[in-house]
């Protein structure tokens, strides 16, 4: 496929107002040209969010009333994700990320209408438990393939959105995948008031998962005709330039009698990953805020309200609050990374998690039934640190490597940090408060701890000359604040100047 068309490119000396028009105009332009990429992003979030607003519903048709192990059944599609990540991310790097978004997206859309689809123990014992076994792995291929799609696609966006308004081009993302929640929170509540909670629980469960099917056929025709990136296709083309030619490799010294002489194509040839550990080990980290905050805190605590009191229907209306709020704010939150860069918004948003996850548990525990506590709580006080934490961490994964490795690295980290840290979220949230009574909210708390911490090392080692932190815009990264000016970019060593050996600002 060709190149990505360019965008419109800022100009100098620009009015305040101008510069938010170029902004809007860039984000128009990549909407006409990657609509289909933003759209696939809606429908996968939905699905892959529909088990969790479903999980009462299908605790009685697959796991005989164990909330545990529904929970279980959840984290599958999370234990799929890392070895999703490393696949696809290695296919985004060798064929293109265009081709594997549309590999992880077909994917996606068989493992999610088929769940709608599969039997449960209401037609018999057998049929049940081919079902369970269906759904278990369905939910496998859906884990497996939802890892490749959204570290493909921010390393998609990033190399084709303009590098002034990164902070708001990512934010996109944040945006789908949040109207994808919010539209598997809307079909919930709409199949509830049309067929009632009794047929919810009998057979209408299935009804959200077969509506995925016709947005879900309209993105996979849109994303055939989606432009390669072009900082993909010109690193493409300096490795093949690098490759020697058949008659450079015929003057070398002839191998042995009836020696093999093949040699994959340059494209094919993997780069390392070990110069990237460290960075790796960042991203997992850095995830740790939004991973706990998205299914410990959203997903797990709409459950818990309704076991301890809540109406269903009220416990829909919070998160529906909370997904409205979160999408409204991603933009927002974009400009302010384009103002004071990746690290400082999810800096803030870490410790926005770390200082407001264990009080706002406290306050839901304490009025688990009150429906206007469960909104404001959980509709609003808790959608500000979950979009500061949230909205663009994918800019900040894609920053930390060159596009060489891109894929295939962003793919682990995020799939890894998401697996650690959100998979089993849930699971351990209902676990632990066996142990305490503030067990979830703890949890919450220690997932803003670790990015925080991690995040904050990560400066520490910019400023002393460590491995390079961004790839793609070098600042702003971490602006001067007033409590943080140890961590300011003016501060730091420029990171376009301390990349690894043979990685160039353009990988």
């Amino acid at each position: 496929r060709p190149p990505a068309p360019p965008l419109p490119a800022p100009g100098p000396h620009r009015t305040p107002a101008a510069v938010a028009m170029g902004a809007a105009s860039e984000l128009v332009a990549l909407l006409r040209v990657y609509w289909a990429l933003f759209l696939g992003n809606i429908v996968e979030w939905y699905e892959f969010a529909i088990y969790g607003y479903l999980v009462h519903a299908l605790e009685d048709q697959f796991f005989r009333g164990s909330s545990v192990a529904t929970w279980l059944g959840y984290a599958v599609s999370f234990v799929a994700r890392p070895l999703g990540g490393v696949v696809l991310g290695f296919a985004g790097d060798r064929l293109g990320r265009s081709a594997a978004v549309n590999i992880s997206f077909a994917g996606m859309l068989i493992g999610t209408v088929g769940q709608g689809c599969v039997p449960s123990f209401a037609s018999g014992n057998i049929a049940g438990t081919f079902g369970l076994a269906l759904l278990v792995v369905l939910r496998f291929l859906q884990g497996l393939c939802a890892a490749g799609e959204i570290s493909t696609i921010s390393t998609y966006i990033t190399e084709v959105g303009s590098p002034g308004s990164l902070g708001r081009s990512i934010s996109l993302i944040s945006i789908t995948a949040n109207l994808g929640f919010l539209l598997a929170n809307a079909s919930v509540y709409a199949v509830t008031a049309i067929f009632g909670e009794a047929a919810v629980h009998a057979w209408a469960w299935r009804v959200p998962y077969i509506l995925a099917l016709v947005p879900g056929l309209v993105a996979v025709v849109g994303r055939r005709a989606m432009p390669e990136s072009g900082a993909f296709l010109e690193h493409r083309r300096q490795k093949e330039e690098r490759q020697p030619s058949a008659d450079e490799e015929d003057a070398e010294e002839a191998p042995a009698p009836g020696a093999a002489k093949a040699q994959a194509p340059a494209h094919w040839q993997a780069a390392p990953l070990g110069p990237w550990a460290g960075n790796i080990v960042l991203g997992i980290c850095g995830v740790a805020a939004h991973g706990v905050f998205q299914y410990g805190g959203f997903v797990f605590l709409q459950a818990y309200l309704k076991q301890r009191g809540l109406a269903a229907v009220d416990g829909l209306w919070a998160g529906l609050c909370a997904r409205i709020l979160m999408s409204l704010l991603a933009l927002p939150v974009g400009w302010l990374v384009d103002r004071k860069g990746v690290a400082w918004v999810n800096w803030v948003g870490a410790l926005m998690t770390l200082l407001g996850g264990l009080p706002l548990f406290m306050l839901l525990q304490e009025h688990p039934s009150d429906s206007s506590v469960a909104i404001l709580v959980l509709g609003v006080a808790c959608a500000i640190p979950g979009v500061m934490a949230g909205a663009t961490i994918f800019l900040y994964l894609v920053e930390l490597f060159p596009v060489a490795v891109r894929g295939t690295a962003v793919g682990i980290s995020w799939n890894v940090g998401m697996t650690i840290f959100g998979g089993f979220a849930p699971i351990l949230a209902q676990a632990s408060l066996g142990v305490t009574p503030f067990g979830p909210g703890l949890i919450l708390s220690f997932g803003g701890l670790v990015s925080a911490c991690s995040i904050s090392w990560s400066l520490c080692r910019r400023r002393s000359g460590g491995q390079p932190l961004t790839h793609v815009r070098h600042v702003p990264y971490f602006s001067s604040s007033l409590l943080c000016k140890c961590f300011d970019d003016s501060k730091c060593p420029d990171d376009s100047k301390t990349d690894a050996p043979g990685e160039s600002l353009q990988q």
